[in-house]
């Protein structure tokens, strides 16, 4: 398939259209970023506000902001200091809020109707809830051989109304929302085209939570995320300290697995890039070091690479943060 056959079809998962403005709720922050159509694009607005401990609270199953007028409060006082009016945005949300999934068939229904049906039927035993209380959205790739992956994302309908109420309460409509991951991906898709013609392995490490995220040309065939701090997250609580010390074994120890995956499961072969996304800027000899271990070139991720701004001193203690928001605001034009 040509180059921009596949672009195409990764940026249809960030349809439909919308202006160049997003935001991003996470545990730790409310990100708001606005963006105008210059070539390079230019970061026309934006502000990162921090949420109270304990006010937003990731989670599968039950609505995740835990006092609406406080997040209101927060919400408010992000757009008033992004100097920001908007009627209409895009909204990436954390990783934890959706079950996804990867499928693989050989042959799928031409029939919209039978596929969703096929889809919800596989999805029973693998949602933690009644997947007909859920929003169901999926992205269809044709892989190399020929056969079909399938990404699906869950989202339980009471985490969603919830997210789209306190926006209405302002007069905003949310047109758009992806998970934090897929939206940071877009971002690294537009930094680097290769991502798009070679198999690539996305790690995106925050305090409490790793995603990982494996694309082979163009289409994405594994996604992986582990949240320290949910309750409904089996993963020992004491392996948080993992993702907040960014040492060379802790994060080579959430590569290793995926490239083992990516080769034994999926019978591929090596991967041929690892991007590693992060609050904090990663050392060049950590880089290094994990590249050699893994065989494998290793790169950071960095957000502000793609375009001019009027504040650049203040963009560079945030532009980790603000990947997702980014990624979002450029799928839309």
């Amino acid at each position: 398939m040509a180059l921009a056959g596949v672009k195409q079809k990764l940026q249809n998962f960030f349809q439909p259209r919308l202006p160049g403005l997003a935001c991003e709720i996470t545990r730790q922050f409310l990100s708001v970023v606005r963006l105008n159509t210059k070539n390079p694009p230019e970061i026309d607005r934006f502000a990162v506000e921090p949420i109270p401990p304990g006010l937003v609270n990731p989670s599968l199953t039950r609505p995740i902001v835990a006092s609406t007028s406080d997040f209101i409060n927060v919400l408010r006082s992000t757009f008033a200091k992004a100097e920001i009016r908007a009627s209409k945005i895009s909204l990436a949300i954390p990783d934890t809020c959706a079950k996804v999934t990867m499928h693989h068939f050989d042959t799928l229904p031409g029939n919209e109707s039978e596929k969703i049906q096929l889809l919800k039927w596989k999805l029973k035993k693998t949602v933690p809830f009644n997947v007909e209380d859920s929003h169901l959205s999926y992205l269809q790739q044709k892989t190399a051989d020929g056969k079909y992956a399938v990404v699906t994302a869950n989202i339980y309908k009471e985490v969603l109304a919830q997210l789209e109420g306190l926006f209405d309460s302002l007069g905003i409509q949310v047109g758009y929302i992806t998970l934090a991951s897929f939206a940071a991906f877009e971002l690294l898709a537009r930094l680097d085209v290769e991502v798009l013609q070679k198999s690539v392995l996305f790690l995106r490490i925050r305090p409490s939570d790793v995603s990982s995220l494996i694309v082979q040309q163009g289409a994405v065939v594994f996604f992986r995320h582990v949240d320290y701090e949910s309750d409904e997250d089996p993963t020992p609580a004491q392996d948080l300290a993992r993702t907040t010390k960014s040492g060379f074994t802790e994060i080579y120890d959430e590569i290793h697995p995926c490239l083992m995956y990516y080769q034994d499961k999926l019978g591929a072969a090596r991967i041929e890039k690892i991007y590693i996304a992060s609050f904090d800027a990663l050392d060049p000899a950590l880089l290094s070091s994990i590249s050699e271990k893994s065989k494998t070139p290793v790169f950071g991720l960095d957000p502000l690479r793609l375009f001019q701004s009027r504040q650049s001193g203040s963009l560079a203690r945030f532009k980790n943060i603000l990947a997702p928001t980014l990624g979002l605001a450029l799928g839309k034009f």
